[in-house]
């Protein structure tokens, strides 16, 4: 879960559910020990907040009887979720949308993600000039400053496929979405370039869904599938739009995704044809 707040607050929110659901008790016989509402205990296993230390003792020690040697870890994880992500501490110069910070604070924790993407090269492994030249293609009127601070975002985002322990990222990547000419030659040169850098990490496979495919199951439009180090966890279902985005984490909506992506998955080109593929692109824009 790394020090990803969100992740922490789903993984507690999990936990508590369980363990109250072990003890045989309702919310509302929760809420009647706590003094408060059921829906504050609602908000509370949802993830939509992170309980109150005093709250969590008292629900631990005395209603969920949790072992001793257990608490300490539950108080912790509590801890966690209450921090604030690096993507919430930027400076006046950019609004992280709420939407969007929740994304990112399942992305920053996740353990792996599998993504379809159809209009654009996944921020995962964008380029800071490709990133660059999106935004500043885009309907909204920002400043230098503003895309600057997008940009910025999104390459710290890119931290999670480094480091000591990295994510699993699968992207299938339909090949319409690299012809598409985006900041120039020279910047989409850099791009697949970096795309065929990114395929030999041994963490990210990268599929090509070649021109033409005919009809597949994709065409609904992209997504990507988070999963997440708890075992408690089930995973969410990101998809993105204009203003706003779709968080799907029922068992029968994660299961459809998850049977359209490797559908997508067996359609595509497989790692090496797809690298073959990437650099005949690259030699395009040349």
């Amino acid at each position: 879960m790394g020090s990803s707040p969100t992740v922490w607050r789903r993984w507690l929110a999990h936990e508590l559910k369980r363990l109250r659901m072990e003890a045989g008790l309702s919310r509302k016989d929760v809420a009647a020990k706590l003094r408060c509402t059921p829906g504050k205990l609602h908000y509370i296993e949802t993830a939509v907040v992170a309980p109150r230390a005093r709250d969590l003792e008292e629900i631990l020690f005395d209603l969920y009887q949790v072992p001793q040697d257990r608490r300490e870890h539950y108080l912790q994880a509590a801890r966690n979720a209450r921090k604030r992500g690096w993507w919430e501490k930027q400076d006046d110069s950019v609004t992280v949308p709420k939407w969007f910070s929740l994304y990112l604070g399942l992305e920053q924790g996740a353990s792996e993600i599998y993504a379809w993407e159809t209009q654009l090269v996944p921020g995962l492994l964008q380029t800071r000039a490709y990133a660059t030249a999106l935004n500043e293609s885009g309907t909204a009127e920002l400043s230098e400053e503003e895309v600057r601070a997008r940009v910025d975002i999104r390459m710290s985002r890119q931290q999670i496929l480094d480091g000591e322990e990295p994510i699993r990222f699968w992207a299938v990547i339909d090949e319409a979405a690299l012809h598409r000419n985006v900041g120039g030659s020279e910047v989409m040169h850099e791009q697949i370039t970096h795309l065929l850098e990114a395929s030999q990490h041994p963490k990210v496979t990268l599929q090509i869904l070649p021109q033409p495919s005919g009809a597949h199951t994709g065409m609904a439009g992209s997504f990507s599938i988070l999963g997440f180090p708890a075992s408690v966890d089930p995973g969410v279902i990101y998809i993105e739009y204009r203003t706003g985005s779709v968080y799907l984490e029922q068992p029968s909506e994660i299961k459809e995704h998850q049977i359209a992506f490797e559908h997508l998955r067996l359609a595509a080109l497989k790692p090496s044809p797809s690298r073959l593929r990437l650099q005949k692109i690259m030699e395009d824009y040349s």
